[in-house]
């Protein structure tokens, strides 16, 4: 039974269960160099190039897994070295360019990115073009598509640009992490950064729940994501974890919407949504 839709979201799985193991039994000083080994164990290398390279992007999943960078504030993060195989893409001249005199492409370009072989076929120089999109415009044949990546094309609010080393670079100030760009990228160069590790430091800090009690709470599709095992399963599985019980986020939902019945029945109106995404455009739309 396949629990995975991709090779990418399983690789995920077994990064964060060896950090949590070694969180659990305090050996995340040796987890960089422990983890990878166990992950790709080689010695033919099953998605990247060599093991070597396979090694060094768990590496950095790990680094991800543990927190990621703390000096950015944004949960998404970009792993470079998983991205530098990517096909840069962008404005491409296809096999519909008829080869026409007019030179309309030519003309309009300002990097000077735009040249003709011997079948006077256009051709675009990567080093010149800018990605500004003029040719493909004016090509009477529409010859000149633009093929953006996954991440780029997946981002709806043009958070995603291309860095000088051809990596994914994400704008911070645009970026509303809605994560369409970590589930789009097929070489899962794109990651979020993980709290397992706080999240194992409150198990193991709650002391049996004698200290305080710690509560699990799950979103109401885990009923349908766990096929292969009964809810009442899933929740026995979380409780042995070490939490004191399992609480399910719509009963927060509950509690928000009843406020906000309140509060729409004071103003008239109201506009709202618990979507991370939601709340970052909306804020962004109210200072601007």
């Amino acid at each position: 039974m396949r629990k995975f839709d991709t090779k990418v979201q399983l690789l995920k799985y077994k990064v964060l269960r060896e950090v949590a193991r070694c969180a659990f039994e305090d050996r995340l000083d040796e987890a960089s160099y422990t983890i990878p080994k166990i992950i790709v164990t080689g010695p033919q290398a099953t998605m990247r190039c060599c093991i070597y390279k396979e090694r060094a992007i768990v590496g950095e999943r790990i680094h991800l897994a543990m927190g990621g960078d703390k000096n950015n504030p944004n949960v998404i993060e970009v792993l470079s070295i998983a991205c530098d195989e990517c096909p840069v893409g962008g404005y491409e001249v296809t096999d519909a360019c008829r080869g026409c005199i007019a030179h309309r492409c030519e003309d309009v370009c300002k990097r000077g990115a735009i040249t003709f072989d011997n079948n006077q076929k256009a051709h675009i120089d990567k080093e010149k073009c800018v990605e500004c999109g003029k040719c493909a415009s004016v090509c009477p044949y529409s010859a000149i598509a633009n093929y953006k990546r996954p991440c780029e094309k997946a981002c709806k609010v043009k958070a995603i640009s291309m860095s000088p080393t051809k990596a994914a670079s994400i704008n911070n100030d645009k970026c509303i992490a809605c994560g369409a760009c970590v589930y789009q990228c097929p070489f899962g160069a794109i990651m979020d950064k993980s709290f397992i590790v706080d999240v194992v430091n409150l198990i193991k800090n709650s002391e049996n729940n004698t200290k305080y009690k710690l509560y699990a709470v799950v979103a109401p599709s885990i009923s349908s994501q766990f096929s292969y095992a009964k809810l009442g399963q899933v929740i026995s599985g979380i409780k042995q974890l070490g939490f004191h019980n399992v609480v399910e986020a719509a009963l927060g939902a509950d509690m928000v919407a009843y406020a906000e019945a309140k509060e729409l029945t004071e103003k008239g109106f109201l506009t709202s949504s618990c979507c991370p995404a939601f709340v970052t455009i909306f804020i962004n739309s109210s200072l601007s």
